[in-house]
Formats: structure tokens, C-alpha cells, sequence
């Protein structure tokens, strides 16, 4: 148990915060971010290939879709409509949108679930692996590195959000692990916190 632990604990040292870290100290260029997501899923997808995660394990399943959807979309609605009510009482500061025209595009298409399947599918696969099953602890270690992610951006606002939602899709994860209810959800919220200027 404890070297698994260990294990999984300088696997995730190297594959999620050794990037971000680079990026966050200026080695890796920060135009070049979602160049590194990118890259970063299709090791993580090689990886998870070589080590037989299952379709299962990484949350491409059918069983639990209907639920998954049901509670990502209620979570969804409920922020874009909290979202726009900060929006139209001018309580979320000007938004930043990237200058590129198909931003959102790649967004909905490649990062969210780029995003969804290093944070969410395998990590939570590798947290199994590694034996490490307490759900509190898989929710905290999944959104503490998916908010760490963020912070190349030098952000407290960015940082507590996708703390907060980390914490939320990772406990909806857990109790129902499908990486495309997650990944619609991402998408949704993604682009409206964008829009908006939340982050």
C-alpha cells in the first residue's frame, strides 16, 4: 500500500505539476499552455493504454451516463444562471477572452476534454490503482491538482473557482465516474465563466 502510494504520489509529482510548474516559472513558454495540455492527455491516454486502464476506469462507460448527466446538468444550469446574475449586476470584472477567433471552439472540443481526461478520468483510475479509495481524499487530491493547473495564470479568483468546481465535479465523479458528463459540464461552464469574465 505505501509504495503504491508513493508511486502514484511521484507519478502525479511528474505528469501534472512538473508542466504547470515550468510553465508557471517561465521555461515553457506561457503561449505554449494549451500546446502542453494538449500533449499532456495524449501521454496520460499512451500511458493508460500501456498500464490496460479500461474503458471503465477511465469513466467511457454507458451505465452510469444518464446520472452523470442529470447531475452535471442541474450543476451547470445553476451556475450559468448565477453566473449572469453576477454578469448583469456588474459583480465579475471584464473578461479576457484569448484573441484567437476559434478560442472557444477548441475550448469546447479539445480542452474541457483534455481537462476532464487528465484530471478526472486518470487520476481517479490511478488513485484506484494506487489503492488510495477514501473519496474525500480522491476529491481533494483531484481538485488540488486540477486547480494548481491555474495557476500559470497568477490568479486568486481563478484559483478558488476551479478549486470550488474541482471539488464539485470531482464528488460527482466519484459517486458517478463518466468522463462525458463531466467533460459537457466543463464545456458549459468553461465558456461562460470565460464570456462573463469570472476567470
Amino acid at each position: 500500500m505505501k509504495n503504491r502510494a508513493v508511486k502514484f504520489f511521484a507519478f502525479v509529482l511528474i505528469a501534472y505539476y512538473l508542466p504547470v510548474i515550468l510553465i508557471w516559472i517561465n521555461v515553457i513558454p506561457f503561449d505554449l499552455r494549451f500546446h502542453i495540455l494538449v500533449i499532456m492527455a495524449v501521454l496520460l491516454a499512451i500511458y493508460s493504454f500501456l498500464v490496460k486502464h479500461s474503458s471503465k476506469d477511465l469513466g467511457l462507460r454507458n451505465d452510469t451516463l444518464k446520472t452523470s448527466l442529470i447531475w452535471n446538468g442541474g450543476l451547470s444550469v445553476f451556475f450559468v444562471a448565477l453566473m449572469y446574475g453576477l454578469y448583469v449586476a456588474g459583480l465579475i470584472r471584464e473578461p479576457t477572452v484569448p484573441s484567437w477567433t476559434l478560442f472557444y471552439l477548441f475550448y469546447v472540443f479539445i480542452s474541457s476534454p483534455a481537462q476532464e481526461f487528465i484530471y478526472r478520468s486518470v487520476m481517479f483510475a490511478e488513485l484506484e490503482k494506487a489503492n488510495i479509495k477514501q473519496p474525500l481524499l480522491q476529491i481533494a487530491i483531484s481538485a488540488i491538482t486540477f486547480s494548481f493547473l491555474h495557476v500559470i495564470y497568477n490568479d486568486w479568483i481563478t484559483l478558488a473557482v476551479t478549486l470550488l468546481m474541482g471539488v464539485i465535479w470531482g464528488f460527482i465523479y466519484n459517486r458517478y465516474p463518466n468522463f462525458w458528463g463531466v467533460t459537457i459540464s466543463h464545456a458549459i461552464l468553461g465558456v461562460v465563466s470565460i464570456a462573463t469574465g469570472l476567470i
